[in-house]
C-alpha cells in the first residue's frame, strides 16, 4: 500500500532507528571485538590469550595473569569504501551508473585502561578500570546515480545525488575483576557502562531530464542510548594450552531517536521516540591458544551473537517491538544470528633486552542485518598482521587490518519510491565493501612496586 507523507514520517522514524544495510556497505561492523593491537594483529583471536592491559575487553578472566601494575592506551585509524556494480531496476527496465563515490575515514582513542594486581587470601587478584570506544560511527556512503533505459547506454533519464552520513560513537566505561582460583583456572567479572549515540544524514535530490523541478528528500536523525550489563569470563592456563570462555549478557538500555524531515512532497515534519528502549543481545565466545613451542602461540575463537534478540521497544507508530536493524517485527526481520571465527598466530624473535613480535590473523564476521529485498548475507573476510617492540616496561605494538565483503544491495533514490512501501526500491546491484584498519597499542608496567604501595597506604591510609 502506497504510504501518504504523514506515514511515511513514521515509517522514517522506524528505519533511522537502525543502520540498515547502508550502514553495513560503509563498513559499520557490530561484532563485539576487544581493543589491543596484539590482538588485532592476531585476528581478533584472543579470547583464550588476553595477558596484557587489553585483557577485560577480550576476557575479563584473563586479568589474572598480570602481575605487575599497567597502564594501557590504544589509538585506531580506519579507512572504508564502497564499490557497487550492476545495477538494475527490479523490473529490468532501467540501469544505473554510479559515479563519484565518496568514502571515509576516522581516527580516535581507542582504549585506555590501569589494572591493579594484588592477593587477597593469597590469592593473586586484579583490578582494572577501562574506557572503550566500542563503535566508531563515523562513515559516508555517496555518490552520483545516472538512469538511463536498458540498451540505450547515454540516454540518460535522471541523475540522482544522494549522500548517507554517519557520524557518532558508542563508548563503554568498564570496572572489571578477577581472581585466580587455582594454579590453573581464573574467573573474571566485568560491568559496562555504555553511553553514546550517533547522528544520520541521508538525502537525495533528483536532477530530471528534461530539466524540471528537482524532488527531494532530506531526513536527519539523532539516537542517544545508554545502559549497563555484565561481563563473565574463564580462563584455563596449563604449560602448553589455554581455554577461554566469556559471556556478554543482554541488557535493555535507555533509547531515544528524533527525526526531522524535509521533503518535496509536503511541509516539514518532526517525529519523535523520546523513551524508547534497544535490547542489545547477548554474546557467547570460547577460545584455545596453543603454544607448540616456547617462542610460538597459535590461538582460535568462536563467537556467537544473537541478533535476532536486538529489538527496540516504545516506538511510537509500531505495533510491538521490531528489530534494531530493517525496522520490522522479529517474526518478519530478516536478521540472522551469527558465528565468527577467528584464526591467529604469535611468533617471538628475542633480542638482548627486547623482544620483537610476528602476528599474523584471519578472521570470518558475519554480520546480522541482511538487505529485506535481496536478503544476501553480510559476511566480512579478515586479513591482518602486526608486530611490536616489547621490554619488560614497555610494551609498544602496531598492526593493520584488511576487511571486505561482498553482497547483493538495494536503495531508494527517489521521494516516489520512498512513498511506495517498505520493500520498493530503485535498484539492485552488487556491492564490495572495503575497509583498512591500523591500530597502535602502548602499555607501561610499573617495576617498583613497593613505592606505588606506599603510595597507595598514604592515600588509604
Amino acid at each position: 500500500m502506497p504510504r501518504t507523507p504523514s506515514s511515511a514520517l513514521a515509517a522514517a522514524l522506524l528505519l533511522t532507528l537502525a543502520f540498515a544495510a547502508e550502514a553495513h556497505a560503509q563498513g559499520v561492523s557490530l561484532s563485539r571485538a576487544g581493543s589491543g593491537a596484539r590482538a588485532a594483529g592476531m585476528g581478533d583471536a584472543f579470547v583464550a590469550v588476553s595477558d596484557d592491559g587489553t585483557a577485560a575487553s577480550w576476557n575479563p578472566a584473563g586479568l589474572a595473569q598480570l602481575r605487575q601494575p599497567e597502564f594501557s592506551f590504544v589509538y585506531a585509524f580506519s579507512d572504508q569504501g564502497l564499490d557497487l556494480s550492476g545495477l538494475r531496476s527490479p523490473d529490468d527496465q532501467s540501469l544505473y551508473a554510479y559515479r563519484f563515490p565518496v568514502s571515509g575515514e576516522s581516527s580516535s582513542v581507542d582504549f585506555a585502561s590501569a589494572a591493579l594486581p594484588f592477593s587477597i587470601v593469597r590469592r593473586p587478584v586484579t583490578l582494572q578500570v577501562s574506557w572503550r570506544r566500542l563503535y566508531r560511527l563515523e562513515n559516508v556512503l555517496g555518490g552520483q546515480f545516472d538512469r538511463y533505459p536498458a540498451g540505450e547506454v547515454g540516454n540518460v533519464q535522471a541523475s540522482t545525488a544522494f549522500e548517507d552520513r554517519l557520524d557518532g560513537s558508542i563508548d563503554v566505561i568498564s570496572v572489571a575483576g578477577a581472581v585466580k582460583l587455582t594454579s590453573r583456572a581464573a574467573i573474571g567479572v566485568g560491568v559496562d557502562f555504555w553511553s553514546g549515540g550517533w547522528n544520520e544524514h541521508v538525502s537525495y535530490v533528483a536532477a530530471p531530464m528534461p530539466p524540471g523541478p528537482s524532488p527531494f528528500l532530506d531526513t536527519r536523525a539523532r539516537t542517544r542510548l545508554s545502559g549497563h550489563n555484565l561481563n563473565v569470563g574463564l580462563l584455563l592456563n596449563y604449560p602448553a594450552w589455554n581455554a577461554g570462555f566469556v559471556f556478554h549478557a543482554p541488557f535493555w538500555s535507555d533509547f531515544s531517536n528524533h527525526v526531522d524531515q524535509q521533503s518535496s512532497a509536503g511541509p516539514p515534519q518532526t517525529a519523535d521516540a523520546p523513551r524508547a528502549r534497544l535490547r542489545f543481545p547477548r554474546s557467547v565466545g570460547a577460545g584455545l591458544a596453543w603454544r607448540p613451542a616456547s617462542l610460538w602461540t597459535v590461538a582460535t575463537s568462536v563467537t556467537h551473537d544473537q541478533w535476532t534478540d536486538f529489538i527496540v521497544d516504545n516506538v511510537p507508530d509500531a505495533a510491538g517491538p521490531i528489530n534494531f536493524f530493517d525496522g520490522l517485527p522479529p517474526e518478519l526481520s530478516t536478521t540472522q544470528d551469527t558465528v565468527s571465527f577467528n584464526l591467529g598466530a604469535e611468533r617471538l624473535l628475542v633480542a638482548a633486552g627486547a623482544v620483537v613480535p610476528l602476528r599474523l590473523g584471519f578472521g570470518y564476521e558475519p554480520q546480522g542485518a541482511m538487505d529485506v529485498v535481496t536478503r544476501d548475507p553480510v559476511n566480512y573476510l579478515l586479513f591482518s598482521a602486526g608486530t611490536g617492540f616489547n621490554t619488560n616496561r614497555f610494551k609498544l605494538d602496531a598492526a593493520v587490518q584488511y576487511r571486505r565483503a561482498s553482497f547483493l544491495t538495494s536503495q531508494v533514490l527517489s521521494q516516489e519510491t520512498f512513498l511506495a512501501g517498505p520493500l520498493a526500491r530503485d535498484f539492485i546491484g552488487r556491492a564490495d565493501s572495503h575497509e583498512w584498519r591500523l591500530k597502535f597499542s602502548a602499555i607501561y608496567r610499573i617495576q617498583d612496586t613497593e613505592k606505588l604501595r606506599g603510595i597507595l597506604r598514604k592515600i588509604f591510609g
